[in-house]
C-alpha cells in the first residue's frame, strides 16, 4: 500500500497516480464523489445491448481501444479475452458475439486493425497478429517487455512501445523486427505509454523523461528531440514528467501535453517550438481546425486557440471527477468520469449541456475505462468488464420543449444557461513565441 505523501503534491494528484497504477500498490483508496451542479440534460442514452467480457483488472486499461470494421466491434480485456461483437442490435447477447478467444496472458494494448489483421500487445511482451474473422493467431513477435501502447500501422510497419523504454518497428507481414530504438527510463513514471505517431517519413514518440523525439521511419535514427518538461522537486514522485497523452499532428504542427510539464506546439520539420503553454495533464486531447480541447491534472477542461495557445475558456465544474480522455461528439465534446457519468460540453462556450449515468446489471456508477464515439452511438467498457452500446438521443424534456416552440413560434431557450469561465490571458500568454527566436533556443533552460 502506498504511504501518505507529505509533500507539495495535491491530494488529487496522489489519487490520480494511484488510480493509474503507479508503484506497487496492492489496493486503492476509496474515493468520495465530488458534488455536481444539477442540470437538465438535453440528451439521453438508450441502451441497445451489453455483453459481459469477464472481470477486468482495473490497472493496464490505458492501451486498450475499440476498433470497428465491417459492422463488427473488436475489443480486448486485460484478463486475456478478445471479442468480436456485432455492431447491429440483436435480441440475445449470445447472438451479439461473433467469436471470443482467451489468451493465457493479459492483453494490455489494442486491438488495432491493420487491413486484414488485428494487432494486440500483451503483458509478456508479445505482439500478436490475429485473423479478424476467427481470432486465430497469424503470427507473433516476442519483444523485450510489456507492450503498453496500442500499435500504430504505417507504410508496411507496425510501431509500438514497451515498458522498458524501447520503440519497435516491426514488419507488418510477419512481425520481424525492422529496427529498435531505446531511451533511458526514469526511476518512477506513470503506468502506460502513448501511441507512436507516424507520418510519411518520420515517427514521433513521447517518453517518460519529458522528452519528445522524431525518428526516421526507415531507420529509427534520431531526426530531432526536444524537452517538454524538466524534472523538479526533491522526491521521485515530484519529478515525474511523463508524457502520457497521445500526440496530435495537424498542418505541420505537432502537439504534446506533459504531466508536470507544458502543452507545446512544435514545428515537425525542425523540432522548434511555435508556442508553449503552462499546463499539466495526462489525458488525450482533441485538436480541431481552430481550437484545442484538453483536460488538465485538476480535471479542468480548457479550450485553447490552436494557432497561439491563448486560453479561450475553462470549465471547472468537473474538478475531482477524474475525467477520462476527451472525445468529439458532433461538433462538441464528450467525456466520462470515474463515477460512471457521461458528460457533453459545448465546444464554443464550454458549458455542460447533457449528463447521463451509465448502468448495467451490476449496478450504476461503475467507472468507465474506455469509450468510443461513432456518430450518435457510444461504446463503453467499464470496470466490471461489461461492453455497452448506447444510442444517444434528445431527452424527453428537450423534445417536449421543441414541440412547444414549434407550436408557439417562440425560440427555445437553452436548458442549461451556465457557461464556463472565459479566461483573461496574461502578458506572458500573449507573447508570440517565434520558432526562430531566442525563446526556442533557451527553452526549457
Amino acid at each position: 500500500m502506498m504511504q501518505p505523501l507529505f509533500t507539495k503534491q495535491s491530494k488529487l494528484t496522489l489519487t490520480l497516480l494511484i488510480a493509474m497504477g503507479l508503484g506497487a500498490c496492492s489496493s486503492t483508496i476509496e474515493l468520495k464523489e465530488p458534488p455536481m451542479t444539477p442540470i437538465e440534460s438535453e440528451l439521453k442514452m438508450v441502451k441497445k445491448w451489453q455483453v459481459f467480457q469477464g472481470s477486468l483488472d482495473k490497472h493496464d486499461t490505458e492501451g486498450l481501444v475499440f476498433t470497428i470494421k465491417d459492422e463488427q466491434l473488436f475489443v480486448a480485456n486485460n484478463n486475456g479475452r478478445l471479442s468480436a461483437l456485432k455492431v447491429a442490435d440483436t435480441s440475445r447477447w449470445q447472438d451479439q458475439v461473433v467469436w471470443q478467444g482467451t489468451f493465457s496472458e493479459k492483453v494490455i494494448s489494442g486491438p488495432v486493425m491493420d487491413d486484414d489483421q488485428l494487432i494486440v500487445g500483451t503483458a509478456k511482451g508479445r505482439v500478436k497478429a490475429l485473423d479478424p474473422a476467427t481470432g486465430s493467431v497469424k503470427w507473433q513477435s516476442q519483444l523485450s517487455s510489456e507492450v503498453l501502447s496500442a500499435a500504430t500501422v504505417s507504410q508496411g510497419k507496425i510501431y509500438t512501445r514497451t515498458a522498458d523504454g524501447k520503440i519497435y518497428a516491426l514488419n507488418r507481414a510477419n512481425g520481424e523486427v525492422v529496427w529498435v530504438s531505446e531511451h533511458q527510463m526514469p526511476k518512477l513514471s506513470l503506468r502506460g505509454a502513448p501511441k507512436v505517431l507516424a507520418s510519411d517519413d518520420k515517427v514521433y514518440v513521447a517518453w517518460e523523461t519529458g522528452i519528445l523525439q522524431a525518428l526516421e521511419a526507415q531507420s529509427g535514427n534520431l531526426a530531432w528531440e526536444t524537452r517538454v518538461a524538466i524534472p523538479s522537486g526533491r522526491t521521485d514522485l515530484e519529478r515525474i514528467v511523463d508524457i502520457q497523452s497521445n500526440l496530435a499532428l495537424l498542418d505541420g504542427t505537432l502537439y504534446a501535453l506533459g504531466f508536470h510539464g507544458k502543452f507545446v506546439a512544435i514545428n515537425v520539420e525542425t523540432g522548434n517550438f511555435r508556442y508553449v503553454k503552462e499546463l499539466s495533464g495526462y489525458r488525450d486531447f482533441v485538436v480541431a481546425d481552430q481550437a484545442i480541447y484538453l483536460v488538465d491534472e485538476n480535471d479542468v477542461i480548457q479550450a485553447l486557440d490552436r494557432f497561439t495557445g491563448t486560453t479561450l475558456w475553462k470549465q471547472k465544474s468537473m474538478a475531482g471527477r477524474m475525467i477520462n480522455d476527451l472525445n468529439v461528439y458532433g461538433g462538441d465534446l464528450v467525456a466520462a468520469d470515474a463515477w460512471g457519468y457521461v458528460h457533453w460540453f459545448n465546444a464554443v462556450q464550454g458549458n455542460e449541456y447533457a449528463r447521463v449515468k451509465h448502468s448495467n446489471e451490476y449496478g450504476d456508477g461503475n467507472r468507465i475505462t474506455n469509450m468510443k464515439v461513432s456518430d450518435n452511438q457510444l461504446y463503453l467498457m467499464d470496470e466490471t468488464g461489461t461492453i455497452s452500446k448506447y444510442q444517444v438521443e434528445k431527452s424527453n424534456l428537450l423534445q417536449f420543449r421543441e414541440q412547444i416552440a414549434e407550436q408557439t413560434g417562440e425560440p427555445i431557450e437553452p436548458l442549461n444557461s451556465s457557461e464556463s469561465e472565459p479566461e483573461e490571458t496574461t502578458d506572458h500568454e500573449k507573447i508570440e513565441k517565434s520558432e526562430s527566436g531566442f525563446f526556442s533556443k533557451l527553452w526549457p533552460f
